[in-house]
């Protein structure tokens, strides 16, 4: 169990995976200089593509911006209660980790287009409003998937899938997978509450 209180120490940890420009996405959570644990380490399943040569051949740590702690907190304060002076999470919990899953995606992952995996929005499903945070479901072809909605830009919106989509068109199969990135339209998003596997990346304790 950490406390958070002002800044939230967490850094962005990139080292080269492969070849071709991507590195691999984990978090390192400092420990202040009187503690007597150590640094943590929390490895993630993103890859980011660098375009710059230098990150894809040396490890990279960098600060996590504004973006970021704002969609971790909210996603970690679920009830959307105003957050106190000290927030206190496991980072041994499962949906905490899931929850830093979620937050490197959204800073480094690229958005796939979502043509021909979603089933034509008809306005006949509940939908669910569009703010960065919350927890959507998407109708696909191979049934209502869990996301959540980590960027909005006028009818575009992004998400992190919650679980793998895996269907086949016309004799073609396509899937992407938990954690990748979906670019959708706001008349996609239909309420939580449809997703057939609902995983809320959410806990924490709020003092």
């Amino acid at each position: 169990m950490i406390e958070l209180a002002g800044e939230i120490p967490f850094l962005w940890r990139l080292s080269p995976e492969t070849s071709d420009g991507y590195c691999s996405v984990s978090v390192v959570v400092t420990a202040p200089p009187e503690a007597e644990v150590k640094d943590v380490t929390i490895e993630t399943s993103v890859l980011s593509l660098s375009s710059d040569n230098t990150r894809s051949t040396n490890e990279e740590t960098l600060e996590w911006n504004q973006e970021d702690i704002s969609l971790f907190l909210r996603l970690v304060n679920s009830n959307n209660k105003p957050l106190a002076d000290t927030v206190r999470i496991d980072l041994r919990d499962p949906e905490i980790i899931e929850i830093i899953h979620v937050v490197a995606a959204a800073g480094f992952g690229v958005a796939f287009t979502s043509y021909g995996l979603l089933k034509v929005a008809d306005g006949t499903l509940p939908m669910q409003k569009c703010e960065i945070g919350l927890l959507a479901s998407l109708n696909t072809h191979c049934g209502f998937k869990p996301c959540v909605i980590v960027d909005i830009e006028d009818d575009d919106v992004v998400c992190v899938l919650l679980d793998n989509i895996e269907v086949t068109v016309d004799g073609d199969a396509d899937r992407v997978y938990r954690h990748d990135l979906l670019l959708v339209k706001r008349v996609d998003l239909v309420q939580p509450e449809f997703a057939e596997n609902r995983k809320k990346p959410i806990t924490a304790i709020l003092h």
